[in-house]
């Protein structure tokens, strides 16, 4: 019964693939779409079960360890244990790219000689026999052991030991906290990083319960530069085991990075390894957090904590507007009933929006707008009543000036007087692009500086979590104005037609147009977007999809061998009856990046055709269509910086392409102005 349900599933997941393909030929109700929140539960089902019978599962060996992983360097951590494949009825080797294969240590545990290609092992010794080949037959004396397969990487490496003694009580517990220690090395076998680790937590929601492959979030206990990304103490291993082609984080990442965007959190691909268990390729990412080299803004919280005797999170927790702090509830926000506050409270403040179902229990300190926006507070996570206060009103004022028919607000401020609309509309585009299934929902993060420090304004970034886009996962979205999108079409909008989380489920007033959706509805803001995807977006995924040798194809080949090892471990791809749910998986790695490939490829042609009329001229900074007078006011103005200057379309200012808006601009704005006029 239970692989006839699998087998049930696979037909929807393998639907859904074909969707992909053939970049939306069907008809929407042929396709089995699933609620982020609710039809998840159905979709759980483990990979198909190996059929054949084991033969080799038990052998009179007790132990097999490999060690010396880390030559040159005094250490314990720099072993592997061997690990059997019920796939494969075989046991493998996994090796980190610092290993010499010349000259590892073997131990292992058995009453008889270990024979590996019928040559005899001594246990403990130096050998260079796994420099031979690349698979071997195992013998215990005169007892066929099956075969040894032998694999290497190529990235740097991680080296856990833990408290425990393992990762099982942390996987099989999400509230669960490890410490230990690490060593972590880079492809050549040089320290990143030696020392201790305070706290190893659970990271993530859905995909943790629904990876057998878990990610974590690491607390070290001294802020350390790690592979080259800036210091500090908080980081997170991503595990990718939803995304079968592992790059959909990275390729959101560079993608950031290629278009400006003003605030990017870096990784590296590394492989795991936790108490000589090897446990995968794994993204080590940064955390979105404020901080010097993350969200660089002033950290409000740490100016609380120095005017406060006790730490900000043993203050009472306070409600307002719901009946509890568990409560979704327009027009609430919650809160700490901290004494002090510094007389500068304008900012920083790291904040995301936040799935209503979600808000109750995720967010320490948060609010909810009127029309039912939760925003859940990560810096300060700690707030006081008047900071939550202060920046509730603030987003407040912004949100009603977006809803209103104007732009303008009761106060009389337009929604640009909030919003820093260069990174709104790159935030934007990059849900959209991608087909992010989360999209505004959660993990959308915005900040605001203090006045002192900053422009005053909300900033949209950074992108983060993105392993459920560009077609892994099949949903489908409506809002109140009877739009729909699918996330496995290439030729439909998507990010812009999301309600506000809450809508329709909550059973609460929320809105039923996103903010993004109300934005895109307005001209200036599509012709916005529309020639910031053309300026800056196209060209990149042009060059990552396109060519004899795709940038997509540059970042799955530097980690192909990894991927390999990985999938041994794993066994993620065959196709859509190995995916969890979804239809991301190739038949095998390079197989299910190019279903990425084709993605990104297909949505550059559409989104292109789709807003080429909405493209407006050099110049034309005021967003009107036309390049005349009106433009040269407003770009000298802004030079000026005169009171309430804005450029609706600031992309349009940059006349001689030099990627900076300067006089020379304004000079060729009169000379083109001129030349129209003659």
């Amino acid at each position: 019964m239970k692989q006839l349900i699998k087998r049930i599933l696979c037909v929807f997941t393998a639907a859904a693939a074909l969707v992909v393909q053939t970049a939306g030929s069907a008809d929407a109700a042929d396709i089995k779409i699933f609620d982020r929140t609710r039809d998840m539960a159905v979709m759980k089902a483990d990979p198909p079960e190996p059929e054949k019978e084991l033969v080799y599962s038990e052998i009179p060996v007790s132990s097999f360890t490999v060690s010396g992983l880390a030559p040159g360097i005094n250490t314990d951590k720099d072993r592997v244990d061997w690990w059997f494949s019920e796939w494969e009825d075989c046991r493998y080797i996994f090796l980190p790219s610092t290993a010499d294969r010349s000259s590892l240590v073997i131990t292992y545990g058995c009453d008889e000689t270990l024979y590996l290609n019928d040559t005899p092992v001594v246990s403990g010794e130096s050998t260079s026999l796994l420099d031979s080949a690349d698979e071997f037959t195992v013998r215990a004396g005169d007892k066929d052991c099956g075969k040894l397969k032998v694999m290497q990487s190529e990235l740097g490496c991680i080296f856990l030991s833990t408290k425990s003694g393992g990762l099982d009580l942390l996987d099989a517990n999400m509230q669960y906290t490890e410490t230990g220690s690490a060593l972590m090395l880079d492809p050549d076998g040089g320290i990143v990083f030696s020392g201790d680790i305070d706290k190893l937590t659970a990271h993530g929601n859905s995909s943790w319960h629904y990876s057998k492959k878990k990610s974590y979030n690491v607390k070290l206990d001294k802020k350390a530069d790690l592979y080259g990304m800036g210091k500090a103490k908080k980081w997170a291993l991503i595990s990718n085991y939803l995304d079968h082609s592992m790059v959909r984080n990275k390729v959101t990442e560079e993608m950031c990075k290629a278009v400006g965007a003003q605030c990017v959190m870096d990784s590296v691909f590394v492989d795991l390894y936790a108490d000589g268990s090897y446990r995968g390729t794994y993204q080590l990412y940064e955390r979105v957090q404020i901080q010097k080299n993350r969200v660089n803004i002033r950290d409000l919280e740490e100016e609380t904590e120095k005017l406060n005797e006790s730490d900000l999170s043993e203050y009472p927790r306070r409600v307002k507007g719901a009946s509890g702090v568990g409560e979704y509830m327009e027009n609430s926000f919650k809160y700490y009933d901290i004494p002090n506050d510094p007389a500068d409270i304008t900012g920083g403040y790291l904040m995301q929006f936040q799935l209503w179902n979600r808000y109750g229990y995720k967010a320490n300190s948060g609010f909810v707008t009127s029309r039912g926006q939760a925003v859940e507070l990560d810096g300060p996570e700690y707030a006081s009543e008047a900071q939550i206060n202060y920046i509730r009103s603030f987003v407040q004022d912004a949100e009603d000036a977006v809803y209103s028919d104007t732009g303008f607000n009761s106060k009389g401020k337009h929604y640009s007087d909030y919003f820093d609309m260069d990174s709104l509309v790159t935030a934007y585009l990059v849900q959209e692009i991608s087909m992010n299934i989360d999209a505004t929902t959660t993990s959308f993060f915005l900040w605001k500086d203090s006045d002192v420090n900053g422009d005053g304004k909300l900033h949209f970034c950074p992108s983060w979590d993105f392993d459920f886009a560009y077609g892994c996962f099949p949903a489908s979205v409506k809002n109140s104005d009877g739009k729909s999108g699918y996330s496995c079409w290439t030729n439909n909008l998507y990010a812009a037609y999301f309600p506000i989380s809450g809508y329709q489920t909550s059973e609460r007033p929320a809105e039923g147009v996103s903010w993004i959706g109300m934005l895109y509805k307005r001209d200036s803001f599509r012709k916005m977007a529309a020639r910031r995807f053309t300026q800056r977006f196209s060209p990149f995924l042009t060059e990552l999809t396109q060519g004899e040798d795709p940038g997509i194809m540059q970042i799955a080949g530097a980690m192909e061998n990894s991927a390999g090892m990985n999938n041994a471990r794993w066994h993620t791809y065959g196709g859509a009856e190995y995916c969890v749910f979804g239809s991301s998986s190739g038949k095998d790695f390079l197989g299910s990046v190019e279903l990425v490939r084709r993605f990104a490829g297909d949505r550059n042609e559409w989104l292109g055709e789709l807003w080429k009329d909405d493209l407006y001229p050099d110049g034309d900074v005021n967003g009107d269509g036309v390049l005349d007078a009106a433009d040269l006011e407003a770009l000298e103005r802004w030079l000026l910086g005169a009171d309430g200057a804005e450029l609706a379309a600031s992309d349009a200012a940059d006349l001689s392409g030099d990627g900076r808006t300067d006089t020379f601009d304004l000079c060729l704005m009169r000379q083109r102005i001129a030349e129209v006029q003659s």
